[in-house]
């Protein structure tokens, strides 16, 4: 199974990323998955909200994200099945 890490960065000189976990060995291979936020040109707080509520949720128990989910997919199949005509 896998675990996840979730961890804020800011792009360093030279366009570098650094990441450091104590959960991580030294010579352990990890996935790393960047989510860059859409740049909003009324306010960049704006992407980051965004962005730290996907965290948030991604970071609920599974059992809770399914249930948030499921209510949503209800939602939207009463607007798929109205009749267009």
């Amino acid at each position: 199974m896998k675990s996840t890490l979730y961890i804020t960065a800011k792009v360093l000189p030279g366009n570098r990323i650094e990441i450091q976990s104590p959960s991580l060995s030294v010579g352990e291979t990890v996935e790393v998955v960047i989510l860059v936020p859409e740049a909003n040109p009324d306010s960049v707080e704006d992407g980051n909200l965004f962005l730290e509520q996907r965290l948030a949720f991604l970071k609920l128990p599974i059992a809770e994200r399914r249930r948030i989910l499921e209510s949503q997919a209800e939602k939207i199949l009463a607007h798929y099945q109205q009749d267009s005509d």
